[in-house]
């Protein structure tokens, strides 16, 4: 049997309580010699010992003939193909031990060079047989370790091969062993899942009694007693770094492990051994006490402050910090910190409220007469009592606005309503409670309302007035109270008309696009009033208008480059900007979706995504997850539009909104429009069950979308006529509000559709032409490219051929791949139909292609009995002569559309870096830089760096 601890000869590391994975590592590095594989994933918190243990593991399989090859993923290069695969297998080069290069590196090496960035499905997918095959190929030479530090920073393509692999290896001699910390938002939370399914999981645990025996008898010489121990484990929680700590303390003070000294010294709580710890300082010097206990209230940043505090001069300050430093209480760096949380707690726990307060006060007036950073001095006047005069004031309020900024809305909360609690003029609590019921957006939405309302009366700014009733509009909007928010916008149009009358056509596009009125041409918006310059200057003023242009311009369907240029200059502040506002998010996102810029929401989603869950925002969170579900199933990747919008829904749950809430039936609307795609019929009857009660929804903006998912899913259930009168329900509704955009909700076409199964071709092909003309007035390829399906359909025939071949020609350019996939099944039915068989079969062979690629099983129906796809090389098929009127996609998309990563590396390339001048700055390979710049160049529409200062003129700053 091995022994519980271990220690390497090579690394020289003691692992005490790893027996169990230690064992397990050696069994299987035995097992894949006699060519049976192993794959193994060790999860831990930070700081528990999984990369030690991968050292122990790396050298284990080196000594036992193993060829090991390591890699550990990184943030930076998470969006680059292979990046981990390369890292994996640079240790196999050519001409490396003497030996050849493996047979199968030529080809594979093909697929990890800078050059070879190709982001297709397909060049994925065979990139991935190749390395599987060059990964056999290495293990058959010689047995093969493979270990990824930090596996769930992978980027995407190599976890595909990893779990590829994984799935397939079978008698050869491989060991994959990976290394994961949980509750880090993985590159893809799927395929990590996918991973953990077919990975045999061990999870690193905090010391248990037995470890905390053997590691006291090792640093004590003595066998502990059974309860002492177990009280050790109670006190400690089993943490490595502290039971070390304290066992240190006592083979210092001569302390026995015994049961009786265990119930003195440690308890359940941390208090006894805060308080143990207090009376060893109080000991040494009543003054280790009270810098201690400044240390632990105060957190300074220096000495200088530290003296201030205790009123003492810098040296004393230093002497005592050095003792407590060779005590082990504080850090031996020199940064004022305690060793380890838990005794900053204990000491903390011991010390009275009324003590702290006044070490709180005391800090924040030398901080304010030093001139501080406003949020230094803002953090210990939010703990001491009210009142501490103007410069408090000023303090809290300035600090609120840059941590608001930087994303932490309830903190610059917290700052606002302690404001609140100084003796304030009338103008300041009007300004601190504006303020607040702004930052309350994100989280409290119903209190945000309250502090916006009392904050708005009298406000004499016309400018301040129309933010706060935008803001205030939008809680409104998600609330549908339309009514309330149609009376806050009339009032401020009211109020600051004679003072901001270029404002009120501002105030009248906000009513238009939150307020579904019945006569939207009341309030047609004159936009020659907006200078573009305005609202592409890149302030918060300049984002709102915007974003306000780009969902209207949507909603109307025209305009389509107007509405993406609004739409990125209104997400040009990044993620933490767009978080301050619901409404921007679904409005702009939603305009890029109709837009067919499928690939831009899915970026800003994952951005928004990031930073939502970082602040605990449910609201968000369950908009980001909705959105990226629509985005999926935009593209026809529909099992991740599914996961997204189980996310989402699992969100709304959380946030604990009510079903008629608009986040929770936006969610439910993306749940059920991709368990459709999917076939899952009864997984959208139990979603839709809820909503079927009344065949009438309420007239809202969001209840209105689910009625055209709910039209759909009639259709599938065959109940036709329900399907059309929601349809046709839900076309009265946008037509009547000024959404008459078919990319909004194509309910024209499936209302065609329905009307076709009724046997009614007339007002089928008339709902359809009105869709085209529509959607070529619009020009996003996707709304064009279903429109002329629609009309093929109902013209049907031979005579549909011309609709057909011109759908197929215009969903080239489009993301729909789904779509295009319908388009091809019914151009090959109608080629077949007229004899047409080699084409019909190239039709047939690429539909189930695309299918492939999305996933889902493209099967043909009756009119194509006995059609089998072609597998000979396919013959482009001539397309439709008529103009397509379709938008051709953005050239240039400017610096908005770069990634953080993207601009940076343009931002270092104007400043005239070179390559690996620019990989050495950020930390990264070389290849990893190119691979930047290639998706720079294309984005930029440029093809080479002298190219960049002209396509970023103005947007990137230059030194």
């Amino acid at each position: 049997m091995v022994a519980d601890a271990h220690q390497h000869s090579g690394s020289g590391a003691v692992l005490v309580g790893r027996g169990a994975e230690w064992e397990r590592i050696v069994e299987a590095l035995e097992s894949a010699k006699r060519a049976t594989p192993s794959t193994l994933l060790v999860e831990g918190t930070p700081g528990i010992g999984k990369t030690a243990l991968l050292d122990v593991a790396c050298e284990l399989a080196h000594e036992r003939g193993f060829v090991v090859c390591r890699a550990k993923a990184s943030l930076m290069e998470q969006e680059m193909p292979f990046a981990v695969a390369q890292q994996l297998f640079e240790r196999l080069l050519p001409g490396q031990d003497g030996e050849a290069a493996p047979d199968w590196y030529d080809l594979v090496s093909r697929h990890l060079t800078a050059d070879a960035v190709e982001d297709s499905e397909f060049q994925s997918h065979r990139s991935i047989r190749d390395l599987y095959r060059f990964t056999m190929e290495s293990a058959q030479r010689a047995p093969l370790f493979l270990a990824i530090d930090d596996v769930q920073w992978s980027d995407v393509q190599s976890l595909r091969w990893l779990n590829y692999l994984v799935h397939r290896v079978v008698k050869l001699p491989v060991v994959i062993l990976v290394t994961r910390t949980p509750g880090i938002l993985a590159t893809d939370p799927l395929l990590i899942a996918e991973l953990e399914i077919y990975s045999e999981r061990m999870k690193l645990a905090f010391f248990t009694s037995s470890d905390v025996a053997q590691l006291t008898e090792r640093m004590l010489g003595r066998t502990p007693d059974e309860k002492f121990t177990q009280a050790f484990v109670d006190a400690t929680g089993g943490c490595p770094t502290v039971t070390r700590h304290i066992l240190g303390v006592m083979r210092e003070r001569s302390v026995p492990p015994e049961a009786d000294v265990a119930n003195d010294l440690l308890r359940p709580e941390c208090e006894k051994l805060g308080q143990s710890l207090l009376a060893r300082l109080n000991r040494q010097s009543p003054e280790l006490v009270d810098l201690a206990k400044v240390v632990a209230v105060v957190e300074p940043s220096d000495l200088a402050l530290l003296a201030a505090v205790m009123d003492i001069n810098d040296g004393e300050a230093t002497q005592r910090a050095r003792q407590l430093e060779g005590m082990g209480v504080l850090t031996p760096d020199g940064e004022l910190a305690f060793a380890h949380p838990v005794i900053k707690n204990t000491i903390w726990s011991a010390i009275g409220y009324r003590e702290r307060e006044e070490l709180h006060a005391r800090t924040a007036r030398f901080l304010h007469h030093t001139r501080a950073p406003a949020l230094a001095v803002a953090r210990h006047v939010l703990h001491t009592p009210s009142p501490s005069g103007a410069w408090a004031v000023e303090a809290l309020r300035t600090a609120a606005g840059t941590v608001i900024a930087e994303g932490d809305a309830r903190f610059g909360a917290r700052l606002l309503a302690r404001a609140l609690d100084e003796d304030l003029s009338a103008a300041q609590r009007q300004d601190l409670l504006l303020r607040l019921g702004l930052a309350e957006t994100f989280f409290d939405p119903r209190m945000a309302a309250v502090h916006l309302e009392e904050g708005m009366i009298g406000l004499d700014d016309p400018q301040e007035a129309l933010a706060a009733a935008c803001r205030l509009t939008e809680i409104l909007y998600f609330e549908g109270a339309y009514d309330s928010a149609s009376e806050v916008l009339h009032r401020v149009m009211s109020e600051i008309e004679p003072k901001f009358p270029a404002a009120v056509e501002v105030v009248r596009l906000q009513e238009r696009i939150t307020v579904p009125a019945p006569a939207p041409e009341a309030g047609q918006v004159d936009f020659r009033q907006f200078d573009e310059r305005q609202w592409r200057r890149g302030d918060e003023l300049g984002r709102r208008l915007a974003g306000l242009i780009a969902e209207d311009t949507s909603n109307r369907g025209e305009e389509l480059a107007l509405c993406r240029k609004a739409a990125l200059a209104a997400l040009s502040g990044g993620a933490t900007s767009v978080l301050q506002h619901p409404q921007r998010i679904f409005g702009v996102l939603n305009a890029l979706l109709r837009a067919d810029e499928t690939e831009l929401v899915l970026r800003h989603c994952d951005e928004i995504l990031f930073e939502a869950h970082r602040q605990e925002l449910s609201l968000i969170t369950l908009i980001g997850h909705s959105l990226r579900s629509r985005a999926h199933h935009h593209q026809g990747s529909f099992t991740e539009a599914a996961a997204d919008a189980e996310l989402a829904l699992s969100s709304a749950r959380t946030a604990k909104l009510p079903s008629d809430h608009l986040g929770h039936v936006y969610a439910t609307d993306a749940w059920v429009r991709a368990q459709l795609a999917l076939g899952e019929l009864d997984a959208v009857r139990d979603a839709l069950a809820p909503f079927d009660r009344s065949e009438n929804l309420p007239r809202t903006w969001h209840h209105t979308a689910l009625l055209h998912a709910r039209g759909a899913a009639r259709m599938e259930f065959g109940d036709t006529e329900g399907a059309l009168a929601d349809q046709l329900e839900c076309g009265e509704r946008f037509q009547s509000w000024g959404r008459p955009n078919p990319a909004v909700r194509p309910w024209r076409s499936f209302a065609a559709l329905a009307h076709l199964r009724l046997g009614q071709p007339k007002p089928a092909l008339d709902l359809a032409l009105q869709e085209l003309t529509l959607a070529r007035g619009w020009g996003a390829p996707t709304a064009i490219g279903r429109a002329l399906l629609t009309v093929g359909i109902a013209t049907g025939g031979t005579a549909a051929t011309p609709w057909l071949t011109e759908a197929d020609s215009v969903l080239r350019r489009s993301p729909a791949r789904m779509l295009h996939a319908q388009v091809l099944l019914e151009l090959a039915a109608t080629r077949w139909e007229k004899g047409q068989h080699d084409t019909a079969r190239h039709h047939l062979a690429e539909a189930q292609e695309l299918g492939r690629q999305c996933g889902v099983e493209v099967e043909p129906d009756r009119r194509l009995a006995g059609l089998t796809p072609s597998t000979a090389p396919h013959t482009p098929v001539p397309h439709h002569p008529a103009p397509t009127n379709a938008a051709p996609p953005a050239a240039r998309l400017t610096a908005l559309a770069l990634t953080p990563h993207e601009l940076r590396v343009a931002t270092l390339v104007l400043e005239g870096n070179s390559n690996d001048e620019i990989a050495h700055r950020l930390t990264v390979s070389r290849r990893t830089v190119e691979f930047h710049l290639t998706n720079i160049y294309r984005k930029l529409g440029v093809r080479r760096r002298t190219q960049l200062s002209s396509a970023l003129a103005g947007l990137v700053p230059r030194t």
